[in-house]
């Protein structure tokens, strides 16, 4: 019995499992079972199941039916008729260091960092400078570690001996390595083109084909005590792991996913606009700074992607508390109040694009202007965060944050009521910082 031999192999004349005596069968002692499932993997017939154990997803991993997906939802966004494909090449992070003409251009947000520390400001000290430098090793380097094109430079064919078709088991798997890996969040949007950059930050086109038809993203939640402390370095440093973390996640699920025998390409800000495509997977809505606002952390996450042909099953925008971000941000402006270069604009109107070559134009949305909020980081010799600290949705998980849930989604009449009280209690201003080291 191949079962036994398997049980056998493991813990040898102890074995829970054995050949019955009396009716020349297996038999199991439940009290020295270890549930390894050994004896699942080694039947041939398929024969064994062990209650409350992984065996059932394994059997469901066998089954070959395809779960038809779920049909897509309307949009909790406008998107003009003329939308072009924005290039990579124009991000303001690109220009810094391919624009002659951007005021800006060569200099970085760590050049102010020595006038900073010179200061002797807390928050700004050389430690907290070299944590946030630190923070960033990880993320800087994911290039040179692979190539996330690498799946477009062969044949589309695997290395997997056998690939599964079961669309619901393998959402459910991919979901669960996601968490897994280190995403706070993560949720599954069938790929809009639009939402891909037309070409890299040196210009050379990107070329994705159709086949690549999901893109499971995932927010990685960042300190909020770190952030608490904006526009210092300690918050600069949450921000570097945040995206180091990005880094690590994208590179570890593509792999997976890639090992079940389908094609992925791993992107932190590159390949594809990130917040669309949160939006598109359920895990948020556009704030009038520009960021993903989600339920759980607000904007205080970072956003990686990875763009994939499994046939996942997409998760539909969350409408009602998309609708009640958008209400919510046309009466608060706490993020505008709060921005040190004052980019982010006030007022209820949104508008269809922004005064900068860096603004991707054609969705109806607030403009941030993003040349001086860089211009701000390199003054301050850091990355701000100002705009997520002083957002109302930026609380720790507890009954305030999940009282303005309840508020602006179901009484969106106290938004303003809200905003005040928000401040009142005093959300949103800059915390002292405490010794990380």
């Amino acid at each position: 019995m191949e079962c036994v031999e398997a049980c056998q192999s493991v813990q040898g004349d102890n074995a829970p499992l054995t050949i019955s005596k009396e009716t020349d069968r297996p038999s199991i002692r439940n009290d020295g079972c270890t549930a390894c499932l050994l004896c699942v993997r080694a039947c041939p017939l398929n024969a064994i199941e062990i209650e409350g154990s992984t065996a059932s997803a394994a059997h469901a991993i066998k089954r070959r039916k395809r779960t038809k997906p779920k049909p897509v939802a309307k949009q909790p966004y406008e998107v003009a008729d003329d939308f072009v494909r924005f290039s990579e090449a124009d991000m303001i992070f690109a220009r810094a260091w391919n624009d002659p003409e951007f005021k800006h251009y060569r200099k970085s947000e760590w050049d102010g960092a020595k006038d900073a520390m010179e200061s002797g400001l807390s928050g700004y000290g050389r430690a907290d400078y070299e944590l946030a430098r630190a923070g960033w090793e990880l993320y800087n380097h994911r290039t040179s570690m692979m190539n996330p094109l690498a799946d477009l430079e062969g044949d589309g064919s695997s290395s997997a001996n056998e690939r599964i078709f079961d669309s619901d088991s393998l959402t459910r798997m991919m979901k669960k390595a996601a968490r897994f890996f280190g995403a706070s969040l993560v949720g599954v949007a069938s790929l809009n083109p639009q939402w891909l950059y037309s070409a890299s930050r040196r210009g050379v086109e990107y070329s994705i084909p159709d086949s690549i038809d999901h893109a499971v993203v995932m927010a990685i939640a960042m300190d909020y005590d770190a952030i608490a402390t904006s526009p210092t370095f300690i918050s600069s440093a949450a921000t570097a792991l945040g995206y180091s973390t990005m880094a690590f996640v994208e590179i570890e699920l593509a792999a997976f996913i890639r090992r079940l025998g389908y094609r992925a390409i791993p992107c932190g800000n590159d390949i594809a606009l990130s917040v669309p495509l949160a939006i598109d997977a359920g895990l948020g809505q556009y704030g009038r700074h520009g960021l993903l606002v989600t339920k759980e952390f607000g904007s205080r996450v970072r956003i990686a992607k990875v763009l994939t042909d499994m046939p996942l099953l997409p998760d539909g925008p969350d409408l009602d508390f998309c609708s009640s971000v958008t209400r919510f941000c046309e009466v608060c402006e706490k993020c505008a109040e709060h921005c040190p270069s004052q980019s982010i604009p006030y007022g209820k109107d949104r508008t269809w694009h922004g005064d900068s070559r860096s603004n991707n134009p054609g969705v109806k949305k607030w403009y941030v202007d993003v040349e001086s909020c860089y211009g701000f980081w390199v003054q301050n010799g850091a990355e701000c965060s100002n705009c997520i600290r002083s957002c109302p949705y930026d609380k720790r998980d507890g009954p305030a944050l999940r009282i303005l849930l309840w508020l602006t989604c179901h009484m969106p009449r106290l938004n303003s009521l809200v905003v005040k009280l928000d401040n009142l209690l005093g959300y949103g201003k800059q915390r002292l910082p405490k010794d990380l080291l």
